[in-house]
């Protein structure tokens, strides 16, 4: 009995905290709407009252092959971003609309185009239309919605910001199997920080639910349940001594995956199930980020740690990934009066934190990377990392000793590890660099390497090399506005045992004409590919023009012809892009 006054409460606060979501965030929306039509009255009578800037963009891509293509003929794209300011009150605007989502023969949930305002007073700053926000990675991280948010960030230690909307629209399953189908799913989310000198502290809640009844019904085969989602995160960061500071992020996240399923009178959740309604297919999850900073005069030393349980997921974000933990060791420095910037990273990683999945996995991840400028004409730059994934397999004993197929051992494969290894060099040299004439050369070399080892043994087969490098030359005239740069390009690519060669070289022309306001290019490239199974031969043909009208208009048109043959299998494709940009 009383477990369940305890729990009625809960939900009594629950109903309370969600409505009082979203009162908060009309009424500081409503404030953000209200100040912003109002005026410094000590502004007044300085400086230009009213001013228009920003820029539009129209482009098109015209596109043409000998072979079929699921790639449409044509394409359009508007873009702008306007700024119109009184005074202390600005009022950006920007959109994006092009005629790919009119191309498509399907439904998703979602609109490709885009228009959305962000009016600003001070320090108030709103955003109105199809906009997107982030709070931190684990609440609301990017997610595009159409509604409004507001940002206050006033002189003193608070600061607060607000959103609702629509994540994703109600959309029919029309038995296209291209249709995404979805429920309407509204979004609210309010993040408060209180900062200080010396720390800082933050609460996140952010709720999403879909309308159950805002389609119709859908196939089972399409697996779509209504949904509901809860997240309440704590931030925080403390500045342990002058060069020593402590951040932390722990968040929780409950999901409903079927508004359906019963209500449950027991509550087994974490942190944000104190606000969701408990039901047969809630689900919780938590994710923990904590990291030490220390700095001292030219150098950054830090450690970190992260641990995100399995099937976490946050209906603000994406994608995320789960079911790791991670701790790291990093550190940056620049020595010999800063003409060397050494910089290292080595950490610990492994998966399946609750011991369910048939294989889990762990690995060392470690890199360098170096820079050294040892004179005006002369950096070199390198970079090398080392990534070891080990699998171990958990095999049922008994499907060993039952096991009647003796030439059949991948079930028996226990230790199983990857080896990854990355590395980068690049030597830049400037040969002459005078009034008349500039030469440079500029050297690059590239490895990446993959092995899986079995047992201790890396098999043959088992392994793939890819050798890449670069050399390349550039004449300027400065007098003349003009570069000529000629590259030559070659790469190996083991794969198993067998070898693919690929080589050829480029030459690229740029001038400036009309006072540098019309600058061309013209480029042509061919190469080479030679594998056991193939021979592939492409060249390309590249043309740029771009002119710059009055400082304000910028026409640019860009030409690719392409020819390829493999096999004597031949193939052309044209790409024509043209556009205007105007600034004011």
């Amino acid at each position: 009995m009383k477990y369940s006054c305890f729990s009625n409460s809960i939900l009594r606060m629950s109903c309370y905290l969600k409505k009082l979501c979203c009162t908060t965030f009309g009424v500081l929306l409503f404030m953000c709407l209200a100040s912003a039509q109002t005026v410094d009255l000590e502004t007044l009578g300085r400086g230009k009252a009213f001013q228009l800037g920003g820029g539009i963009s129209s482009n098109g891509v015209f596109y043409n092959a000998n072979l079929e293509s699921a790639r449409e003929p044509f394409t359009y794209f508007l873009q702008g971003n306007l700024n119109l300011s009184f005074y202390q009150f600005s009022m950006p605007i920007s959109y994006s609309y092009s005629n790919q989502g009119e191309q498509l023969n399907y439904n998703l949930p979602f609109n490709l185009n885009r228009l959305s305002l962000h009016p600003k007073y001070k320090w108030i700053q709103a955003h109105v239309g199809s906009v997107a926000m982030s709070f931190s990675p684990y609440t609301l991280n990017g997610h595009q919605f159409t509604g409004g948010g507001v940002e206050l960030t006033p002189k003193g230690p608070w600061k607060v910001s607000a959103m609702g909307g629509r994540f994703l629209r109600a959309t029919e399953f029309d038995g296209d199997p291209l249709t995404i189908p979805a429920f309407q799913r509204m979004g609210y989310g309010v993040k408060v920080g209180y900062e200080q000198d010396r720390y800082s502290a933050g609460i996140i809640v952010f709720y999403a639910k879909d309308d159950i009844n805002s389609i119709g019904t859908v196939p089972e085969e399409q697996e779509l349940t209504a949904k509901e989602n809860m997240v309440l995160s704590l931030e925080g960061t403390y500045k342990i001594g002058e060069n020593l500071q402590l951040h932390t992020v722990y968040a929780t996240s409950g999901v409903t995956q079927d508004l359906r399923a019963v209500s449950l009178d027991e509550w087994k959740g974490n942190m944000a199930g104190l606000l969701l309604k408990e039901r047969a297919s809630t689900e919780y999850f938590d994710a923990i980020r904590a990291g030490l900073d220390y700095r001292f005069e030219t150098s950054v030393l830090g450690l970190a740690y992260e641990r995100i349980a399995p099937g976490y997921q946050t209906f603000g974000a994406y994608f995320f990934n789960n079911d790791f933990e991670n701790i790291t060791l990093n550190s940056t420095t620049n020595l010999f009066d800063k003409k060397v910037n050494l910089g290292f990273s080595v950490g610990y990683q492994r998966d399946d934190l609750k011991n369910q999945k048939e294989r889990a996995m762990n690995r060392m991840v470690g890199s360098i990377n170096a820079a050294y400028n040892a004179s005006e004409r002369l950096a070199i730059s390198g970079s090398y990392s080392n990534f070891t994934t080990f699998t171990n397999s958990r095999v049922d004993q008994f499907e060993i000793i039952n096991d009647d197929n003796l030439l059949d051992d991948a079930a028996e494969v226990i230790n199983y590890r990857q080896l990854s290894q990355n590395a980068n060099m690049n030597i830049n040299y400037v040969l002459a660099q005078k009034q008349e004439v500039q030469h440079n050369i500029n050297l690059n070399y590239a490895l990446a390497d993959v092995s899986n080892e079995e047992n201790g043994v890396v098999r043959v087969g088992n392994a793939s090399t890819f050798h890449n490098g670069n050399i390349s030359y550039t004449l300027g005239l400065p007098n003349r506005n003009m570069n000529l740069t000629t590259a030559f390009n070659g790469t190996l690519n083991t794969i198993g045992t067998e070898n693919t060669t690929t080589w050829g070289p480029t030459v690229n022309v740029n001038k400036q004409f009309l006072e540098n306001t019309l600058n061309t290019n013209l480029g042509a490239s061919y190469n080479t590919s030679n594998s056991a199974t193939a021979l592939t031969q492409v060249t390309n043909l590249r043309a740029n023009l771009n002119y710059v009208f009055k400082e304000k208009h910028n026409f640019h048109l860009n030409i690719i012809q392409l020819f390829r043959s493999i096999s004597n299998n031949n193939q052309n494709e044209l790409t024509i892009t043209f556009g205007h940009s105007y600034s004011f």
